[in-house]
């Protein structure tokens, strides 16, 4: 049937994962022919076709050619498989239960389809962090974080089932693993990346890994920062680390994602990652993929696009996203991301140059992107149903950039909610206007970051407000407010292409949204709409308590258009956001007053005198 009615050459010439949709007559039917090149491909026709048959397009005079942007297209779980539990993550315990493996459960089954459905083709299956900060011993309790176990033999071979459910499906496993598992699973003496003993132990393991697993797709390393350990720890560097792996890995097909968050030998972490990783451009080997958050800090509401993209030609660099809601209000508060990383997507590393936008970057081989996920055993997956945007928009961006944020709301709404016209308009909105909120309330809204706590037995981890807790973030003093990351200061702008750096140096061409990233500026400095820092930053915050009061006021509209569950859940979340959102505003508000001495205009802030 296909042969008759598609060129062979049409779907040989398909990129891995692409296929085709064309309307065709079959024994006096009318039928859609769903074709492609390789199996993966298969599995996304079909969910190209039911995704369009839940929105209620027509599926007549079909002729659909679909290729992914991004070759690898990948979801990072920070499961730490011994606990059960999800760092960063707010929807109950792991999907995964290691200890039961390879025992399989039909969530496991449940969730590849998830993942296929928006195109993902790789799966990193445990935590980045595999062992407790500095614990160099491989004596720990089963119930810590021992991630670095996974490489064991009897817990390999437990990943062959939750490996062959992925299979199915297109995906391909990963592992997260400890630089140090020549010492605490080999038993040898050191991990110097440049030991011969050390280079042997990892191809005999790799080598193992590919015999249970034929299609794993690689390591995911976090080396040298927040306590794990790495090449530093052996008077090596980060490509010596990289590439030992990437040489056990290389005759198998696989790869070695190399995280470049590292941060703590310079008192701003935002200048190090580029001084760590700029120099080594073009001596990682061709399997290694570079793996950068889209900020130069951590996840924040909104930060400056990381200078290492467009700088490193010849290394393939990889997207790292933050799907779950660490800093933008957890399970708790609507924050759609999808916005936010349309502008990464969007950025133009080099405007006056030779430069590409940052979505252009990983459309070769073995570029890419990295979402960290976060769902969990929570019936919804993600603890917030509106959540589930960002894991369906992760998908979606990945697999193709270029799309609008608009059309991939309408496409998630349309899926989750049905068709009512009131209901999909209203949804919209809201998902379309929580994150300008939450940066509102939660930063100021002029570039601001770090403004919560660290974490304590009474306050949420990245959660509450606490912005006296990271003076080197906010530079709040007497005189003002914001951290001099220009010529003046500590030269991070510089890290940029000219033009960049001469937009950002200059505090009259610094865009608005990251003026106090780049600048220290007096609380009186006065913007260009007539409104001083200060008050810029009242106004900010009490826009994003409004703006959270109008999110629950509109959905309270739809009780009786949205089943009566989901209303429910979603509708105490709001309750609470509101009230965050306040508490949020006040804090912060506190925090500017106590410095500045400047009370509001408006009278709004609590305890100014």
């Amino acid at each position: 049937v296909v042969a008759d009615r598609v060129p062979r050459e049409t779907v040989d010439s398909l990129a891995d994962g692409g296929y085709l949709l064309r309307s065709a007559e079959w024994e006096g039917w009318d039928v859609v022919v769903v074709t492609a090149p390789t199996d993966r491909g298969l599995v996304y026709g079909t969910f190209h076709l039911l995704r369009r048959m839940a929105l209620g397009q027509p599926v007549a005079d079909l002729d659909v050619v679909e290729e992914p942007t991004n070759p690898e297209r990948i979801v990072d779980h920070w499961d730490d498989p011994f606990r059960r539990s999800v760092e960063r993550g707010y929807a109950g315990q792991s999907i995964f239960d290691f200890e039961a493996l390879p025992d399989l459960r039909e969530r496991y089954v449940d969730y590849a389809r998830l993942l296929a459905s928006v195109g993902i083709n790789g799966i990193v299956v445990n935590n980045v962090n595999t062992q407790i900060p500095g614990r160099d011993s491989a004596n720990g309790a089963m119930d810590e974080l021992a991630g670095w176990r996974l490489l064991e033999s009897r817990y390999l071979e437990k990943l062959t089932g939750l490996a062959s459910v992925f299979r199915r499906y297109g995906i391909r496993t990963y592992l997260s693993v400890n630089f140090g598992a020549p010492e605490k699973v080999g038993g040898l003496e050191t991990s110097d990346p440049n030991d011969e003993r050390v280079e042997a132990w990892w191809a005999e393991k790799v080598d193992e890994v590919y015999d249970l697993i034929p299609d794993f797709g690689g390591f995911l390393v976090k080396a040298d920062s927040e306590g794990q350990p790495g090449p530093y720890d052996y008077d090596a560097d980060h490509v010596d680390g990289a590439n030992v792996l990437a040489r056990a890995l290389e005759p198998h097909g696989g790869r070695v994602w190399w995280r470049a968050f590292v941060y703590g030998s310079h008192r701003d972490r935002a200048v190090q990652q580029f001084d760590t990783f700029e120099e080594l451009d073009g001596e990682f080997r061709d399997n290694v993929t570079v793996q950068v958050k889209n900020g130069p800090i951590d996840f924040q509401p909104r930060e400056p696009v990381s200078p290492m993209f467009g700088q490193m030609p010849d290394t393939d660099l990889g997207l790292e996203l933050q799907i779950t809601g660490e800093y933008t209000g957890q399970h708790v508060h609507a924050c759609y991301h999808v916005p936010m990383w349309k502008e990464v997507l969007e950025f133009d590393t080099d405007p006056e140059g030779h430069g590409k936008r940052v979505k252009e970057l990983f459309t070769e081989e073995g570029a890419g992107m990295a979402g960290v996920g976060g769902p969990g055993e929570d019936p919804n997956w993600t603890g917030h149903y509106l959540a589930q945007a960002n894991l369906y928009g992760y998908g979606r961006l990945a697999w193709d950039p270029d799309l609008e944020t608009a059309e991939i709301t309408e496409e998630w709404v349309g899926q989750t909610f049905g068709h009512d016209p009131t209901v999909v308009e209203t949804v919209t909105g809201i998902v379309h206007d929580s994150w300008p909120a939450v940066v509102d309330y939660t930063t100021g809204g002029l570039g601001l970051m770090h403004m919560m706590y660290n974490g304590s037995a009474r306050l949420e981890n990245h959660y509450d407000p606490n912005p006296e807790e990271w003076p080197g973030y906010t530079g709040a003093s007497a005189d003002g407010i914001g951290k001099d990351r220009n010529s003046a200061g500590n030269g991070y702008a510089q890290q940029y292409p000219e033009a960049l750096a001469e937009r950002y140096d200059d505090p009259e061409t610094c865009p608005r949204e990251l003026l106090l990233f780049f600048h220290h500026l007096p609380w009186e400095y006065e913007l260009d709409d007539g409104r001083t820092v200060v008050q810029t930053l009242y106004d900010n915050c009490y826009a994003g308590v409004e703006a959270a009061e109008g999110l629950r006021e509109r959905w309270a509209t739809l009780e009786g258009r949205v089943d009566e569950e989901r209303h429910r859940h979603v509708a105490e979340r709001f309750d609470e956001q509101a009230l965050q959102a306040r508490r949020w505003a006040d804090a912060l508000s506190e925090f500017f007053y106590a410095h500045s001495g400047v009370p509001d205009a408006e009278g709004r802030v609590p305890n100014d005198g």
